[in-house]
């Protein structure tokens, strides 16, 4: 079933978004990491739902917006506490919805009231697609990630992901 949602998501999708949605990514913050996104081609489809974007991809966690479904996966898959890890992130515009313009992620511990200590880049890969690197959780417990997602011309839009890390 899920592979038939998702082939029926690609279909309707631009040849350039099709592999957008199709490649997932993850993604884990220092202080407040930002990228600019290329801008998509005028008149790309939109995905639609969370069902394709990212979904053929291992690991793959998702969380969404009210415009966007954020898909991500962390490198190495398991995050461990004082180990440097990337996320690899895919940002697809739902249904009538504009495409991201940019991502920015930041991570916090909600039950300790700080962040990261360290501080990580996120770059642009195109086609709405996104890498942090160098992001370390110093201390285990419940972490929070942040990701706001920017549509050119729009306000940001934040969805948020637990992260238990021990």
């Amino acid at each position: 079933m899920r592979a038939v949602a998702q082939a029926a998501c690609l279909q309707r999708l631009a040849p350039w978004a099709r592999l957008a949605c199709a490649a997932g990514l993850a993604l884990g913050a220092g202080a407040l990491l930002a990228a600019d996104a290329p801008a998509p081609p005028p008149g790309a489809a939109a995905a639609s739902g969370s069902a394709g974007c990212g979904g053929d991809l291992a690991g793959v966690r998702r969380v969404e917006t009210a415009r966007h479904v954020i898909a991500w996966r962390a490198d190495p898959q398991k995050i461990s506490v004082g180990r440097h890890f990337a996320i690899d992130i895919v940002a697809c515009a739902k249904t009538g919805a504009p495409a991201a313009s940019g991502i920015a992620v930041d991570a916090r511990m909600p039950s300790h009231g700080h962040g990261m200590n360290y501080k990580a880049g996120i770059k642009a890969i195109g086609e709405g697609r996104y890498r942090a690197e160098g992001l370390l959780f110093h201390m285990p417990g419940n972490w929070e990630l942040m990701f706001d997602v920017r549509s050119d011309g729009e306000r940001a839009e934040r969805a948020t992901q637990a992260v238990m890390v021990r």
